[in-house]
């Protein structure tokens, strides 16, 4: 089943692939099918993805 969900992850200076994926597999999201990020604030990111369950 694929499920969508909005995720947040903490905000860092330098912003790249490798830091979010990192960041989403922290909460247990492995392989993401696609993410994007759809807001940013100084503490956060938001991030609207897709994944597999």
């Amino acid at each position: 089943m694929i499920t969508s969900e909005i995720v947040l992850i903490p905000n860092t200076e330098y912003i790249s692939t490798e830091y979010i994926e990192s960041e989403l597999k922290k909460q247990n999201i492995d392989n993401p099918l696609r993410w994007a990020i759809v807001h940013t604030n100084s503490e956060n990111l938001t991030i609207s993805l897709a994944y597999e369950k």
